[in-house]
């Protein structure tokens, strides 16, 4: 559980920057007499909408898929499991489209970002997972 809330806070983080970076628009390209929010404006607002969506989401996909496969081996089952987290947040983003959106968007781009936010939340959550191996199974000196 903290696993996947560490992962979720850092996938979160990320998006909000890539998203951030993605449609801000610069002090060069503003037009006159327009409102236009910073930067660190645009961010938080990212992280407020994106947040508890990974965190409840990725929660739901961890505990519906992830041991699932544990027969396979190593590497099939990372593939299958990275394929899985993608289409499992194109999923829940085309649930969240059809019951809370009314508005006209694009929805491929939206559908690639949910599945690309899906699976770098799966990426973030194997490296914590390694991270917390590596730490339980250090021994402590005895003096």
């Amino acid at each position: 559980m903290l696993r996947s809330i560490i992962a979720g806070i850092f996938t979160s983080v990320l998006i909000s920057g890539v998203l951030t970076c993605w449609y801000y628009t610069p002090v060069s390209e503003r037009a006159r007499d327009t409102i236009y929010i910073s930067s660190s404006g645009v961010f938080i607002l990212y992280l407020i909408y994106v947040l508890p969506i990974i965190l409840i989401s990725g929660f739901l996909t961890d505990v519906l898929i992830r041991n699932r496969l544990i027969h396979l081996s190593t590497r099939v089952r990372f593939f299958m499991l990275a394929v899985l987290y993608g289409l499992s947040g194109v999923l829940i983003r085309m649930l969240l489209i059809l019951t809370l959106s009314k508005d006209d968007f694009d929805v491929p781009v939206s559908l690639a970002i949910a599945g690309g936010s899906a699976l770098l939340y799966y990426l973030v959550n194997q490296l914590i997972e390694r991270a917390f191996r590596r730490v339980h199974k250090k021994e402590t000196p005895v003096c």
